[in-house]
């Protein structure tokens, strides 16, 4: 009878919230004494009377309903958390420091001339990748309001001279060619570089896409080159230098080699070869061998051409030709004059080829009389296959040869108003051609033209 007086007890659910509202937990008792049981219904008016909306675990719920989970902990409710966006970064594909190191090649061979103390780029080479930072996603707590996300940061970076922003600001690029620098937080492309010294083994070889200007010298076995223009303020010794543009030499070449695809002057030069798409000029030209495709100018101070061999298509003009020695100096004048000279290397090589292919015929003539006698050796064999092979490949060169010289001689019928100035003195050893006409002078002559007249060069007084 005392059963009968237990007083019913009901399952109660108890709702537990986090303080910044990302989860909700509930819990409930068993029921006592024939009380009602725990419902779905009974969870979520607890729910809503908290002000729970978002993220209802309904499942887990239902599950923890019909399995009787009493005096448990079950989420009932979860936030979506906000998703933070990510930072912005720069990724560079150079080194901003740069060490002077001798150059290693593929094969392990270190050129020590080599420091790579220069980084060539060209216009709209790619110097870095910018990832820009993304704004992420907000979330939402549990009672249904919007939790803020935390913005990426955009990188920080700066944009040099000679560079620029590209494709929606994601890629720094080269906007000119030149040397690639990390200078004040920011890679810039020089357009020129200055060598405040000398070139040396502190400086290595300079091999630059861009103008470059040497305040010293440039000595022996080192090489500057340039697809632009060159200047060097001292001197050149036993170096090569190399241009697409102009180069300038200030103090002078000496044992050096020059080419350049426009103009070269230089203070002096000294038994060098030259060689210049434009004009030469010098004050002093001491042997050596030059080429110009416009004009060869000695003038300023002596304005001399001493000893060696001169080439220009379109014209000479020095106050001095020769020397008291009387040494010899070779000035050509005229495309058909380079012809001329082609014209008679070629011949020299025919008569030389000539000489080797009656021998070689000889000798094969040997062998197929003893072949008809009998079986070769297998030395003779081989020799007899060099001959004729070497006879054969001789040939087709004599008659490329020839053929060549057919055009030289149709050209050399076009002739050139062309002529040498000289005007202070020309002295005897000089030889003079123009076109395909040759002078050698005899005698010291003052204040000179020398001109084509019926074929033959003559020196006209000016």
């Amino acid at each position: 009878m005392a059963e009968d007086n237990k007083i019913p007890v009901n399952s109660v659910v108890e709702l537990s919230v986090d303080p910044n509202r990302t989860s909700a937990f509930i819990s409930f008792n068993p029921p006592e004494n024939g009380g009602s049981d725990i419902t779905v219904e009974k969870i979520k008016k607890v729910l809503n009377e908290n002000f729970i909306s978002y993220g209802i675990l309904e499942d887990d719920i239902n599950l923890a309903v019909e399995q009787k989970r009493y005096n448990e902990n079950i989420c009932a409710a979860r936030w979506t958390p906000p998703t933070d966006g990510i930072d912005g970064i720069v990724q560079y594909y150079f080194n901003k420091e740069k060490v002077a190191a001798p150059v290693e090649d593929e094969h392990g061979v270190v050129d020590y001339k080599n420091l790579g103390l220069i980084n060539n780029i060209v216009e709209g080479t790619p110097i870095a990748e910018i990832n820009l930072p993304t704004e992420g996603e907000p979330g939402t707590d549990i009672t249904g309001k919007r939790v803020a996300q935390k913005k990426g940061v955009p990188a920080h970076y700066n944009v040099g001279t000679g560079t620029a922003l590209v494709n929606n600001e994601t890629q720094i690029v080269a906007t000119t060619n030149g040397n690639l620098v990390f200078k004040n937080g920011a890679f810039t492309v020089e357009e020129k570089i200055v060598i405040n010294g000398d070139v040396d083994v502190s400086k290595g070889n300079i091999d630059f896409i861009g103008d470059v200007v040497v305040k010293g010298n440039v000595f022996e076995g080192f090489r500057v080159a340039s697809r632009r223009s060159i200047m060097i303020m001292g001197l050149v010794t036993s170096a090569e230098i190399s241009a697409d543009g102009d180069i300038t030499v200030k103090g002078g070449v000496i044992n050096s080699k020059i080419i350049g695809k426009a103009n070269v002057k230089v203070g002096f030069c000294e038994n060098s070869h030259i060689t210049a798409d434009g004009s030469i000029e010098s004050p002093s030209f001491v042997g050596g061998e030059l080429f110009a495709a416009d004009k060869i100018i000695a003038k300023g101070g002596k304005g001399i051409m001493v000893g060696g061999k001169y080439t220009a298509l379109n014209g000479v003009e020095a106050q001095v030709i020769g020397s008291e020695n009387y040494v010899k100096t070779v000035v050509t004048l005229g495309n058909n004059a380079v012809l001329s000279e082609e014209r008679e290397k070629l011949e020299k090589e025919n008569s030389a080829m000539d000489g080797q292919v009656d021998q070689l015929g000889k000798i094969l003539l040997t062998l197929d009389e003893h072949a008809k006698k009998g079986k070769l050796p297998p030395e003779r064999v081989q020799m007899q296959s060099d001959a004729r092979r070497n006879k054969l490949r001789l040939q087709n060169t004599i008659r490329a040869n020839k053929k060549r010289i057919a055009e030289i001689d149709e050209a050399l019928q076009l002739m050139q108003n062309l002529f040498v100035s000289v005007n202070r003195i020309l002295y005897p050893g000089v030889t003079l051609r123009i076109n395909s006409s040759v002078l050698k002078v005899n005698a010291v002559e003052n204040r000179v033209k020398a001109v084509v007249q019926g074929g033959d060069i003559v020196l006209v007084h000016i």
